[in-house]
């Protein structure tokens, strides 16, 4: 209200005094060397002030150039404070730019402590926002302290550059805070502003491995080269990855795309068996059983497992039964192992109705192995052969053991069919075996 008064009473004081000059208007006349100048008192009083006005700007901007380029010069034309008061903010700013350049210097290192205690020197030398809190922002995510480094990077979304430093900030909030669906969508709008950024490609690798993104994390793969992610991909994991790549083209029925997936899968392991039975059903559903039987007994040499034989068994149904004994127990001559040998050959018998062969095979296999699934199957050869008090004491036993599957997670036990890259249950990944 009181500044409102003033301004109140200059605007009046000023309008009345050229008011009055107005109606007052007297004449001036100079004469100097002969020659005699005339002029009316208002004409006279604004050439005077824009003169005035002239004199000022001419000498402010003189002073500004001097106090640059020469400090020396202005000592003698103007009071040593004001000279000295210039001086010492030139000085200042030199002094912070120095600093500037030691931050800058101790970040190239990744020495962000050193940086960080430079830094408090600097925003006294030189309080400039934007500047200061552009490392406010880099010291607060290098701690992890990503709600700060939000916050600041903040200031800066309409740079390009800002911007993608505001979204890696956002970015590892998503991935402390779970939200993978996010994390992906945030990396992958990182990489479309700056394609060269190894470090969010390797944060998605991650995210892809742990949702199943096998398709993305491949084309990843090959945009960056495999070399780029040594510690977010060791063999096992490429061999995970093109495993899971070739049961998707399985699945949808490209068994030439799921035979050169297991292919690459095998060629880094060569006894990963989910690989394997995708290999061999490939090879099945394209028509070419001698493939299939030439693979299953190379790796029944080496490793038998029951997926081999249920697989085995697959190719031989439409068979007579004593042409199926026969072939499966021509496979079991091709390693000594007892348990895998009386298993395979017990369930071939059991699914051809030889029952009685069944049971006896069973009956050995057991004496190696106690599990749910023998005691299962002996049962119900006992039930078939119409011993039912023998059907009930083996089916009791079975429900007392643990259920057993052709995988298992090593994290939280849940039993699988068939393998998958990770457990629906726990979600660890690469935990079926």
């Amino acid at each position: 209200m009181l500044t409102i008064f003033w301004y109140v009473i200059l605007v009046f004081g000023i309008t009345s005094s050229m008011v009055w000059v107005i109606e007052n208007n007297g004449t001036i006349v100079i004469n100097w060397l002969g020659y005699e100048i005339q002029s009316d008192i208002l004409t006279a009083s604004l050439i005077f002030i824009f003169f005035f006005t002239f004199i000022a700007f001419l000498s402010y901007t003189l002073t500004r150039i001097l106090a640059i380029k020469f400090p020396q010069l202005l000592k003698l034309l103007f009071k040593k404070s004001y000279t000295n008061k210039l001086e010492k903010i030139i000085t200042n700013h030199h002094r912070g730019f120095d600093t500037l350049t030691k931050i800058l210097l101790a970040l190239e290192v990744d020495d962000y402590e050193s940086a960080k205690s430079i830094h408090k020197n600097f925003k006294h030398q030189i309080k400039y926002k934007s500047i200061n809190d552009f490392f406010f922002a880099k010291f607060a995510l290098e701690n992890s302290n990503y709600d700060s480094s939000q916050k600041f990077f903040a200031e800066f979304k309409n740079n390009p550059h800002g911007k993608i430093l505001l979204l890696k900030s956002q970015l590892k909030i998503a991935i402390k805070n779970h939200q993978d669906s996010r994390a992906i969508e945030i990396g992958q709008e990182i990489l479309t502003l700056k394609k060269n950024s190894i470090s969010t490609a390797r944060e998605l690798i991650k995210l892809y491995k742990k949702n199943s993104h096998w398709q993305l994390a491949k084309n990843l793969i090959k945009d960056f080269g495999a070399e780029n992610f040594s510690n977010e991909l060791q063999n096992r994991d490429s061999t995970i990855l093109n495993t899971s790549l070739a049961q998707e083209s399985f699945k949808n029925k490209k068994y030439f795309q799921a035979i050169k997936y297991s292919k690459i899968a095998l060629s880094l392991d060569d006894q990963f068996m989910p690989a394997n039975e995708i290999l061999i059903k490939s090879w099945l559903k394209l028509g070419l059983n001698f493939k299939a039987v030439s693979i299953i007994k190379n790796l029944w040499k080496e490793a038998p497992s029951k997926i081999l034989v249920e697989i085995f068994n697959m190719i031989y149904k439409k068979n007579p039964p004593k042409t199926r004994l026969k072939a499966v127990k021509k496979l079991t001559k091709l390693n000594s192992n007892i348990y895998y040998s009386n298993y395979a050959i017990g369930l071939v018998a059991f699914r051809s109705g030889l029952y009685k062969v069944a049971k006896d095979h069973f009956s050995i296999a057991l004496d190696h192995e106690k599990s749910q699934n023998l005691y299962r199957l002996i049962a119900n050869c006992e039930k078939f052969l119409g011993n039912k008090e023998e059907f009930y004491k083996n089916i009791t036993i079975a429900k007392m053991l643990p259920k057993t599957s052709n995988y298992t997670c090593t994290n939280c036990q849940k039993t699988y069919s068939r393998w998958q890259p990770s457990c629906d249950n726990c979600a660890s990944f690469d935990s079926l075996q």
